[in-house]
């Protein structure tokens, strides 16, 4: 049925009363619905890393919001397509390669790299066909931090002017050097706003990481540094100085970052794709300066640590999924710790109030 009522209109105007968003947020597929034209179209996502990219000819498949896309380097110049055929809708590209163009395999219509029709054997005695009419749609994208950013709608203001606090924040992380050393694939049985509120507080370390995280970097000692409505920073002071601080950041809705500091930072980029209303896939990619990227041992070593903190995050997140789906779930108060969720909800609630709106006229 339609909305008729946004999932987010009780959402505070301050963070001091905030409360957790209602079961439907999480539930409710025409929530999810609307979430993918408000939200997930509307705004800025990451599609990949330059790096992933990095040759010219090279392609990566990816989707996003429901759309079909493949990233590609035309000679140095990178583009994001769809890649739906323009003649009868088969994808003209699936996984990762390198190729000099992308060619349909049901009836071999042939595209150049930056999408125009190159070739469409039999179309001859046609009187509608326009080669030049025929090119693959090229979505709006933008270079930010080594990652590639689409939006889809085509009608988002400007991403880099909007970051200026947050390049400011990592600017000796330097994000944009660092390459995927590896990447790990989870299957992630809960909503997608599950995964973005647990990555933006590290009020759980005290839970979940009491054995890990919250010795090395103390829940109740974190706090949200620079922020606005489009992105947060959560710092992670260290407990004390054999340990080293860590910054969780986020640029709403769908980039969650995770950078070390000291001489050499490493980070992380939870990428979520295939996303549905109860599940997705969750990529872990790693990130690291090319030289440490290059080295098996230290990759195996740093794949096992990620890979063991996320596993500690499983149980929560299948537990809260599970929580709010329940009758019985009632949404609580936040805390200071969770500022960061605030934001967040803050974000949704702007951006999906027109559709709440809209569809109860």
């Amino acid at each position: 049925m339609p909305l008729d009522r946004s999932p987010y209109a009780e959402v505070a105007d301050r963070p001091e009363a905030a409360v957790a968003l209602p079961g439907q947020a999480y539930v409710d597929r025409d929530v999810f619905a609307a979430e993918q034209v408000r939200v997930f179209r509307a705004g800025w996502a990451p599609v990949a890393r330059v790096s992933d990219v990095a040759r010219p000819g090279d392609y990566l498949s990816v989707d996003l919001g429901g759309a079909p896309l493949v990233v590609t380097n035309d000679g140095g110049t990178l583009h994001v397509l769809s890649r739906v055929c323009r003649h009868r809708g088969m994808p003209v590209a699936e996984g990762r390669g390198s190729a000099k163009a992308l060619t349909c395999p049901y009836h071999l219509w042939r595209y150049d790299l930056d999408g125009r029709l190159a070739a469409a054997p039999g179309m001859e005695r046609s009187t509608v066909f326009d080669r030049a009419d025929c090119a693959l749609p090229q979505m709006r994208s933008e270079v930010w931090g080594g990652w590639i950013f689409v939006n889809l709608e085509g009608q988002a203001s400007p991403l880099a002017p909007q970051l200026g606090g947050l390049a400011e924040r990592l600017g000796e992380i330097r994000p944009e050097r660092m390459v995927t050393a590896d990447v790990l694939t989870f299957p992630s049985p809960w909503n997608w706003k599950v995964m973005l509120e647990n990555f933006l507080e590290s009020y759980h370390h005290i839970g979940p990481h009491r054995d890990s995280l919250q010795k090395s970097n103390p829940g109740l000692s974190t706090y949200e540094g620079v922020a606005s409505d489009l992105f947060t920073v959560l710092e992670n002071p260290p407990a004390d100085d054999s340990h080293g601080a860590f910054v969780v950041a986020a640029i709403f809705p769908l980039t969650l970052m995770f950078f070390t500091q000291g001489e050499t930072p490493l980070g992380v980029w939870y990428e979520l794709a295939d996303i549905e209303t109860d599940h997705f896939t969750l990529k872990i990619h790693l990130l690291a300066p090319p030289e440490f990227a290059a080295v098996p041992e230290f990759v195996a070593l740093y794949r096992d640590q990620v890979t063991a903190i996320h596993l500690e995050d499983v149980p929560a997140c299948q537990g809260v999924q599970q929580g709010i789906a329940s009758p019985l779930y009632r949404p609580g108060p936040l805390s200071h710790l969770e500022q960061p969720l605030w934001r967040f909800h803050r974000h949704l609630e702007q951006a999906m109030g027109q559709v709440a709106s809209a569809a109860g006229a």
